[in-house]
């Protein structure tokens, strides 16, 4: 699989209630994919919140939960089997 094809796929999904994609937003950091081409590791960091905020917490999950979700049927579409999508500061798959 092609990497600029995954990042032209991926500039494509849109951050829902903003005129932007994940990727020129910045979420998205990086991605790997394995040897054989089935697997692949999106690297996203959504830390831009305030962490005193409670509703600011709850938008955010809330907003990742539908990015994530939007994420992986896009690359699965392309013809990933397997799509993670990994919290680059935690290292926690989402």
């Amino acid at each position: 699989m092609n990497v600029e094809r995954v990042w032209k796929v991926l500039s494509k999904v849109e951050v829902p209630g903003f005129d932007v994609d994940v990727v020129s937003s910045g979420l998205v950091k990086k991605v790997r994919i394995s040897r054989d081409g089935s697997k692949i590791a999106v690297f996203i960091d959504f830390t831009g919140s305030d962490p005193y905020c409670g509703f600011c917490k709850f938008v955010n999950h809330t907003l990742m939960s539908v990015i994530v979700e939007r994420i992986k049927n896009s690359l699965k579409e392309l013809g990933f089997t397997e799509v993670f999508v990994v919290d680059e500061l935690r290292g926690v798959e989402l």
